[in-house]
């Protein structure tokens, strides 16, 4: 079971850092952004958290699946019932 912890932490270490990552650009770009002339900043910085938000997201359920997936049963035969 820890090996199984330790494959967890890995493949959700992943998404959890593009979170973190575009969260802190996202804040520099508002904070850069205070100047009237470049409030495009602050839009674009929304836009970049969500969308990393939205990656991030879909790449866990991605690797929920991959991990919690049944592998151990077999598809059926071609014509059995």
């Amino acid at each position: 079971m820890l090996g199984k912890t330790r494959g967890m932490i890995r493949a959700y270490l992943g998404p959890v850092l593009w979170v973190v990552a575009a969260f802190v650009l996202a804040e520099l770009l508002r904070w850069l952004a205070v100047d009237p002339s470049r409030h495009w900043l602050a839009t674009l910085a929304t836009w970049l958290s969500l969308a990393v938000l939205v990656a991030a997201t879909v790449r866990a359920m991605w690797v929920t699946w991959r991990l919690w997936r049944n592998r151990s049963i077999p598809p059926p035969a071609d014509g059995a019932t």
